[in-house]
């Protein structure tokens, strides 16, 4: 078989993730498989170094802004799979290829074309939410199979049940080539790992860490994630940069993936009180190092962390610090959670989700 890959759209964060692992796993599971897979020049040397060039072949072009890179994919996804006679076109990024005649997978992995988020939304940024959604929906109709990676997305996205329709789970995203970043300074600590935008609902954090910094003062926050907005950062931390609290709250930035699980190791919970996630794989990264949970109640988290987490609102600040506190104070808790979450993550492994993709594909 042989696949063209769209990875336009796979840029940074957990998108680009998801695909690397995806596609390694595909290769592993069936050698008779060729992917073609169209990337951008940023990204190139990121896949070639994950993926090899055993059975894949690459076709670059520039980084395209969103609009541009749209009306690009809609004039090359016809010709390019016609060229190297691809059997499938796989589409991981939410968008159709409508003049394709070749089977055609889609996959859904960004909430926000299906959930309400309230933020600083500019009027640029409305127009190309309505825009990216009213795509979305004419991409369902033109794909020949649909994926959704949580049941909540789908939920959300579509009513009722359709043959075409399938709910394909992400896997554990371990780094193999593990490289050390200093902790000892923060210790002990809490860890969040999230870039730092609207839904990842920051505020809530950081309003909590401030009641909790009462009782452990000792106790230090660490946020490993981009700042996706100056302004809004500095509207979210301004409330506490004058306070003893902002001296325990460290923002890392952008931390390579393989850094990461230094932090996890070393942290003595992993939080996120994000309002909205597709499929979050950050919490099954904790769970993987032995790290403790903490949740939000919300979108897909009940679903994919299971009784591996403890739940919290993430609107109530309250009600995250009690969690943050009853956690770091009952060793037996922790231990619960930290069981559970070992077991839990055996359900989500990317051969399966590769094996699954296939299935589809050849449907």
């Amino acid at each position: 078989m042989i696949i063209f890959v769209d990875a336009q759209s796979a840029y940074f964060g957990g998108g680009l993730e998801y695909l690397k692992n995806q596609l390694k796993a595909l290769k592993e599971i069936n050698n008779k498989v060729t992917i073609i897979l169209w990337t951008n020049k940023k990204n190139q040397r990121e896949f070639e170094d994950f993926l090899g060039h055993k059975n894949i072949k690459y076709i670059t072009t520039p980084y395209l802004p969103y609009y541009i890179r749209f009306f690009a994919e809609q004039f090359m996804c016809p010709l390019l799979p016609a060229f190297h006679k691809a059997d499938v076109v796989y589409m991981p990024g939410n968008v159709a290829c409508f003049l394709t005649l070749k089977k055609q997978v889609l996959v859904f992995q960004n909430p926000n074309l299906f959930f309400k988020i309230k933020g600083r939304n500019s009027l640029s940024y409305l127009i190309k939410r309505y825009f990216q959604r009213l795509i979305a929906r004419f991409s369902m109709i033109r794909a020949d199979r649909i994926v959704f990676i949580s049941k909540d997305l789908k939920r959300r996205a579509i009513k009722g049940d359709k043959n075409n329709v399938f709910i394909l789970y992400s896997g554990v995203n371990i780094e193999e080539k593990q490289e050390h970043i200093n902790t000892q300074k923060f210790k002990p600590f809490i860890l969040a790992v999230s870039n730092i935008t609207y839904h990842k609902n920051y505020p809530a954090l950081l309003k909590a860490f401030e009641i909790v910094h009462r009782n452990r003062p000792d106790l230090n926050l660490v946020i490993a994630g981009k700042i996706m907005d100056q302004e809004y950062f500095k509207e979210i931390t301004s409330p506490y940069r004058n306070k003893e609290v902002w001296e325990k709250i460290h923002f890392l930035g952008g931390v390579a993936h393989n850094k990461l699980p230094e932090l996890y190791k070393n942290s003595e919970l992993y939080i996120t009180t994000t309002l909205l996630e597709a499929f979050p794989l950050t919490p099954f990264e904790a769970m993987y190092f032995g790290t403790p949970v903490i949740a939000s109640k919300a979108s897909s988290l009940p679903e994919i962390c299971g009784n591996a987490a403890l739940y919290i609102d993430p609107l109530n600040p309250e009600d995250i610090a009690k969690k943050i506190l009853l956690l770091l104070n009952d060793n037996a808790l922790k231990s619960q959670l930290i069981k559970n979450g070992k077991e839990r993550i055996k359900n989500f492994t990317w051969e399966n989700n590769a094996r699954k993709l296939y299935k589809i594909m050849t449907l």
